[in-house]
């Protein structure tokens, strides 16, 4: 009777410590990381279970990770050589990273794989991939951005609609403001009721900005990304525009009137807001008082270039099952899972150009039905001056465009001289690794 008894408290021990046969010994153990949305985070376990069920060889792990401290953990686990065989990186770090010598280089693999073809992707989507010319990563949740409308409130105030303009070629920058300021109203008391535009605060105005500084035929940094020059007439254009919509037009809440959330866009209670397509999802849950869809941004004098961004899929640079990893790689950024992630969830955008031109991608039930806004918005895009300071400069131009954005300074030209000096600093010092 003691015998069983120890027996039966050996067998609850070994349930609590993980004692007892390995389920899956024999197999190749791979962990992968990654971040996002419950909705996100539960067809990626599925589509786990489902390559470690087609691939009887391999055990594949999800680590998930709250977005706010995943970076922090990258980190460290980079650090301490421990980690996992296959994660995602935000492409704000990835050229950092990869200088680093953190990550595989796929370029072989990728050659000798008779399934991999560059060509099938968009070519923005393989760009940001590269450094020094050779693959270091597989792009997921990638897109451009663009408008979300609230077609409902345009209607209301007797606007044509934004992506009708877009077709003829009539939606530019001009036209958005008078579309804004003609959105905005107030109630009985002169408080405001609701705003044509959301304009963001700070650093996070680069989506909106980057469209607006290369529609007037600015840009941000040099091309060798060496010096900035958003000081130079065509940013200054753009910034001022921005700041005006909120200041001068009072078209955009500031950012007192924007605490809690009073004024987003699900509210019901703006009009417009740039953003991504990983944005849809969510507006679907939650949108049902009001109609809604998306359009391109508007026309400068230069045209109507985007941004473009995804993140990285990439594979630790000391795991022991390489071949492994890029299997499992290429099931993740896999046509099918492509169709699950991003023409069924709506989460992203297809880095594949047939999947993106299909009828399935193209054609909807559901809002947004202007599907081919968003092939527009890669189509027409390029990349943001990403490099390994990305961060320390970001950090210096945001804490100067925080002072015009929330008022303290209303002139763009004074205020992005400061910046310039700040940013060219940064830009001439050596990076630490």
């Amino acid at each position: 009777m003691r015998r069983l008894s120890r027996l039966v408290l050996f067998g609850l021990l070994c349930s609590v410590v993980g004692c007892g046969p390995d389920p899956y010994a024999g197999k190749v153990k791979l962990r992968y990381m990654a971040w996002g949305n419950p909705e996100q985070m539960d067809l990626e376990q599925r589509l786990c279970d489902e390559f470690n069920a087609k691939n009887p060889d391999i055990h594949v792990s999800f680590l998930k990770v709250p977005v706010t401290e995943y970076f922090l953990k990258l980190m460290l686990m980079l650090a301490s050589h421990s980690a996992p065989d296959v994660m995602r990186v935000d492409h704000y770090n990835f050229p950092d990273l990869v200088a680093k010598g953190y990550f595989y280089d796929l370029t072989d693999m990728a050659a000798k794989d008779p399934t991999f073809h560059r060509s099938d992707f968009f070519p923005q989507a393989i760009e940001e991939c590269l450094y020094n010319r050779r693959l270091y990563a597989l792009n997921v949740l990638f897109g451009g951005d663009l408008i979300y409308y609230n077609k409902t409130m345009f209607q209301e105030a007797g606007l044509e609609d934004p992506a009708d303009m877009a077709k003829k070629g009539t939606w530019t920058w001009d036209k958005f403001r008078e579309c804004a300021i003609k959105m905005t109203r107030k109630d009985s008391d002169g408080r405001p009721k609701q705003f044509g535009f959301g304009a963001p605060t700070g650093a996070s105005t680069f989506p909106v900005l980057a469209c607006a500084i290369w529609g007037y035929g600015g840009d941000m940094l040099d091309k060798d990304l060496k010096h900035a020059v958003f000081d130079q007439p065509g940013a200054v254009k753009a910034f001022q525009m921005i700041a005006d919509f909120r200041w001068k037009d009072h078209c955009s809440p500031t950012q007192s009137q924007g605490a809690n959330s009073l004024f987003s866009f699900e509210s019901g209670k703006l009009g417009m807001v740039f953003d991504f397509m990983g944005m849809t999802p969510r507006y679907r849950k939650m949108i049902h008082k009001f109609q809604w869809d998306v359009c391109p941004v508007p026309s400068g004098p230069f045209g109507n270039t985007t941004l473009c961004k995804g993140n990285q899929l990439v594979i630790y640079n000391e795991t022991a099952h390489p071949k492994e990893a890029w299997r499992f790689e290429r099931f993740i950024t896999s046509e099918s899972t492509e169709n699950e992630l991003y023409v069924k969830l709506r989460r992203c955008f297809p880095t594949r150009k047939a999947m993106a031109y299909s009828p399935e991608y193209l054609k909807t039930k559901q809002p947004p039905y202007n599907n081919w806004a968003f092939v527009q918005s890669v189509a027409n895009s390029r990349a943001l001056p990403i490099n390994n300071r990305w961060a320390e400069w970001m950090t210096a131009f945001g804490s100067e465009i925080d002072n015009l954005m929330a008022g303290r300074e209303r002139d763009a030209a004074t205020v992005l001289k400061r910046a310039k000096v700040k940013v060219d600093k940064i830009l001439s010092e050596e990076a630490g690794f």
